[in-house]
């Protein structure tokens, strides 16, 4: 995926190298007993404005969450919203070829950080 750039905000996929900054605005998160892994950013600088993530919700359905951080512009939250569905649709649950193996790879993920959000690599 391409990064998309709204001066001064991108948009881009998440990497190994966001795991500590997304420790920082983790308490976004409004539940933080369910299982997430984050897929998208929209960046601002060095900061991170919003995230999106993929959850598995407690009745074992699969929903997608938007988290800001700051303050973001009304059209630049819709074009991230838009960014996020179309990316959740067309690239995540292709990249898992379905919604169950979408789900298993949303608790390993979240397992691999560990519970508390901590990366075992930091």
């Amino acid at each position: 995926m391409s990064t998309t750039t709204l001066q001064p905000y991108s948009i881009r996929e998440v990497d190994l190298s966001d795991l500590s900054l997304l420790k920082k605005v983790q308490h976004t998160v409004k539940n933080k007993s369910l299982l997430h892994m984050p897929f998208l950013l929209l960046a601002q600088n060095e900061s991170i404005a919003a995230f999106s993530l993929a959850t598995v919700s407690e009745n074992n359905n699969l929903t997608v969450e938007i988290c800001y951080g700051t303050d973001v512009p009304e059209e630049l939250s819709n074009v991230f919203k838009h960014r996020t569905q179309t990316y959740f649709e067309q690239q995540l649950l292709t990249m898992f070829g379905s919604e169950e193996s979408l789900k298993r790879g949303i608790r390993h993920f979240h397992y691999w950080v560990n519970p508390n959000g901590n990366s075992k690599l930091a």
